[in-house]
């Protein structure tokens, strides 16, 4: 609502509630709600109620319980205390009958079962047993005991020869009390205290009843002008009356009705002009997508017929002028390729939207590639370009993302070898496994050059930062390669970090983990065969292009790694070809006429020839989600232009195996 502008006058008071508007899916939408309030509110005043009842009550029974027990023990031990001196004389004269009748009138006193007799030696001399009644089982027997002792009267002298002992010890009397009576009143206690704490219960369920019932009502009612409320029905419905906090809150709903109701109209054009807003964005983002889409695709058709040819040139007879233009020429276009790379990977970041790849791979070969590329230039600028490596390097597989990988070490080697003008450039490599499965690799990038100054070095990793202005003019650059390097690192689990000194050279050093496993000894992996050998060994491929260098270019290249190449223009034309010939593999252009690449892929998995054919994809298209619809379509793997000779042969290697 606008700032300054007055708050509605509160809507007038109902006298009646309006009719409930009940939904189609009320019975599901209770269902899911669980328990109401009405419930809820009785939960909440017999809980408590119930837990102190049951506390009390079984404090109170087992203190009562405990207070019988002591008593019954109490009186067992009375009555052998009390029969110990009367059965003193008996003891003595050895007079047996005196005993009995003392023992079976103490039978008469209830709950004794049993009374004996034992001498000083432990031996019984008369043991009485209340007779057992028929019908009844065993009762259970708490034994009491008092020691039978020499009167102080009696002098020792009068006392027969052998009846006592020194301390005045002449026996013992034993009483069996049986719990009968314990368990009966125990019976009674446990009844008398349960039906009271039912009627508590039950009291307190009712007086909670119909507490809930007060709250739950107003509640429930507001419930439902709020469901109205929400789903755009601001009409009050909720009746005011009397004066406590219901009745407010029943107000406030009320007032909150009318401003919502009053402001509605102010909200819907507010969310039409943002609507409206989204669309345009969404719009321009489409645009500005499809317009890299088509810049990516236009530059990287006629590069990969530029790089393709001058690759194809290479292979042929040069003098020494005439390789030196074209490693040039080829320097050049790799140079303007990593720049279409870096901008493309930097609008992934930007939209959150790039990916990694787990794929497992040798590292040690995928160092040695990424030096190899920069041989050349090192070689001719007069620099020595060294690899220091670990042992046991050459005996690990690990798992991650190679070419991301490759291209954070081709950014560190290539930005160490434009900057250094003599001396050296030494790439050092360590690992150390941090358990069974991963590994801490590390890899450092040292270089004799220029440096860099230290209130500089953290800007380089900054997008379009250099350590100053004039650097982009000496040696070029468009800024992004250290960036892009730093988040790759970053996503893979590592770090990127630069130590530098100016005039003294840099170090750049990659630490990232890495899943892998060992192997004694490498196996024959048909992927590693030498560039110049013909793996292809006459296999036919099928090759579906629509333009006309890339045609040239690729079909060159397949020839000259040995392969029988078929050549269409469109993908109804390779839909076709698959049906009246059988192929060893298939490069698919994704963009193509009459036919789409992913429409034909799709057509020709439905064919029983190409159900298992590996289809590859040769496509210009090199943003995100690419790759995806590549797979998703049905195809195996995905080759992006402009591609090296070395990378097609890789590729079909991994697809296609080396025939005996």
């Amino acid at each position: 609502m606008p700032i300054g502008k007055p708050l509605p006058e509160p809507c007038p008071p109902r006298s009646d509630a309006a009719a409930p508007h009940p939904t189609r899916d009320g019975r599901a939408s209770r269902q899911r709600r669980g328990w109401n309030i009405h419930t809820r509110t009785q939960l909440i005043s017999v809980g408590p109620a119930l837990l102190l009842t049951l506390l009390l009550t079984g404090f109170l029974t087992f203190t009562r319980l405990q207070d019988l027990r002591q008593e019954q023990g109490h009186t067992g031990q009375l009555i052998a205390n009390q029969l110990a001196p009367a059965t003193e004389y008996g003891v003595l004269n050895g007079d047996l009958s005196i005993l009995e009748n003392l023992l079976r009138a103490t039978l008469s006193t209830p709950d004794v079962r049993f009374a004996e007799v034992r001498d000083r030696d432990d031996n019984i001399l008369v043991y009485v047993e209340r007779a057992k009644e028929q019908g009844q089982s065993t009762p259970q027997v708490e034994v009491f005991q008092a020691a039978i002792r020499l009167h102080a009267s009696q002098t020792r002298e009068q006392l027969p020869l052998g009846k006592v002992l020194g301390n005045g010890y002449l026996g013992r009397v034993v009483i069996g009390m049986s719990n009968d009576t314990f368990n009966a009143r125990q019976q009674e206690i446990l009844l008398k205290a349960g039906v009271l704490s039912l009627v508590a219960l039950l009291l307190t369920f009712l007086l909670a009843r119909r507490l809930a019932r007060r709250l739950a009502q107003p509640l429930s009612a507001m419930g439902q002008a709020l469901e109205r409320i929400q789903s755009g029905d601001y009409r009050p419905a909720l009746v005011e009356r009397g004066n406590d906090e219901l009745t407010d809150l029943a107000r406030h709903i009320n007032n909150l009705a009318c401003a919502l109701e009053q402001s509605g109209q102010e909200q819907q054009q507010a969310m039409a002009e943002l609507i409206q807003a989204r669309e345009e964005s969404e719009q321009a983002n489409r645009a500005k997508s499809d317009f890299l889409a088509m810049m990516s695709h236009e530059l990287r058709t006629p590069m990969n017929g530029v790089l393709g040819m001058l690759q194809l040139l290479e292979t042929t007879s040069l003098s020494d002028e005439q390789a030196e233009y074209a490693a040039l020429a080829t320097e050049s276009t790799e140079h303007l390729l990593k720049v279409i790379n870096d901008i493309l990977d930097f609008s992934r970041i930007e939209r959150g939207a790039l990916e990694l790849e787990a794929i497992p791979f040798n590292l040690l070969e995928l160092l040695q590639s990424s030096i190899q590329v920069f041989q050349h230039s090192a070689q001719q600028r007069g620099l020595q370009l060294l690899l220091e490596k670990q042992a046991g390097l050459e005996q690990l597989e690990v798992r991650g993302d190679p070419t991301r990988i490759r291209q954070i070490l081709v950014n560190l080697i290539g930005n160490a070898l434009k900057f250094t003008e003599e001396g050296h450039i030494r790439v050092e490599t360590h690992w150390q496994p941090l358990d069974e499965q991963v590994l801490w690799f590390t890899c450092a990038v040292h270089d004799s050059g220029i440096g860099i100054d230290s209130e500089r070095l953290e800007h380089m990793f900054d997008a379009f930062q250099q350590a100053d202005t004039s650097i982009s003019r000496r040696y070029g650059g468009t800024g992004l390669g250290l960036p892009i390097a730093r988040t790759l690192a970053e996503r893979m689990g590592g770090t990127l970090r630069a130590d530098s000194q100016l005039g003294s050279g840099s170090v750049f050093t990659l630490e990232i983990p890495l899943p892998f496993r060992t192997y004694s000894e490498r196996p024959h992996d048909h992927e590693n065969l030498p560039l110049g050998q013909d793996a292809g060994d006459g296999q036919a491929v099928l090759l579906v292009e629509d333009n006309p260098v890339n045609q040239t270019v690729i079909e060159a290249m397949l020839r000259s790694l040995g392969y029988q190449v078929s050549l269409v223009g469109d993908g109804q034309q390779a839909v076709q070809s698959c049906t009246q010939n059988d192929y060893a593999a298939i490069l698919m252009d994704c963009r193509l006429p009459v036919m789409d690449g992913y429409e034909a892929t799709r057509q020709i998995r439905q064919l029983q020839q190409g159900q298992d054919v590996p289809i590859i994809a040769l496509t210009a298209n090199a943003l995100q989600g690419d790759r995806e619809a590549c797979l998703a379509a049905g195809m195996n793997d995905y080759l992006a232009k402009p591609f090296k000779r070395a990378d097609l042969q890789r590729i079909l290697q991994r697809w296609l195996p080396v025939r005996p």
